[in-house]
């Protein structure tokens, strides 16, 4: 089985043409979980599926229990697990205590080794239909057509007409708030977004 890709628009036009280049984004095959690695593990060694399924967790406990006490973890062949942190921004350390530095997150640096490996990797395109890209000026006709029949629009609508991701789909309706033409409400932990009095 290869790895497969399919071909994305990016959403910042090129500077030459303004055209929006297409680059390939992978598309995972599916998600392989402990269990799954476990049983191609124990296809390819004498251990049983409970051996090997046990000496992953307890290698999940001691590098939890290394990153916690402050080290990085340097798996040979694999990659390099650190921690990240997070504080609020100031202009001098005197200002800054140890209570006020958290975690943020885990993070991984690929070795040297697994990308060489990797270099191989036999990709191909996806079968899976792609989804037609709407420039700006399409997506806010959408809009506007939609809210003739419906008092509001959410984000998740706005993306479902648009075919596009959060990201895009957050943009362009700020921007139309900005233009004047959307205002926007909350509703609980929801926005929507309804014409503007003034467009």
């Amino acid at each position: 089985m290869s790895a497969q890709y399919k071909l994305v628009r990016n959403l910042t036009p090129d500077k030459e043409n303004g055209k929006q280049p297409l680059h390939a984004r992978f598309v995972p095959n599916g998600t392989m979980r402990l269990d799954d690695l476990v049983r191609n593990a124990s296809g390819r060694s004498s251990l049983s599926s409970a051996d090997i399924k046990g000496a992953l967790q307890l290698l999940q406990d001691v590098i939890a229990d290394a990153l916690l006490f402050g080290y990085n973890i340097e798996l040979e062949g694999i990659g390099t697990f650190g921690i990240s942190l997070k504080c609020r921004p100031v202009m001098d350390k005197k200002e800054i205590r140890a209570e006020s530095v958290h975690f943020r997150d885990v993070t991984f640096r690929s070795s040297s080794k697994l990308r060489d490996r990797l270099k191989a990797m036999p990709v191909v395109r996806s079968e899976e239909k792609e989804r037609e890209m709407y420039t700006p000026e399409q997506c806010e006709a959408f809009t506007m057509e939609y809210l003739k029949t419906h008092p509001y629009i959410s984000g998740k609508i706005y993306r479902s007409l648009c075919h596009c991701g959060k990201t895009k789909a957050a943009a362009d309706l700020k921007r139309m708030m900005k233009e004047g033409k959307l205002r926007k409400e909350s509703v609980g932990s929801t926005f929507l977004y309804s014409i503007s009095d003034s467009f």
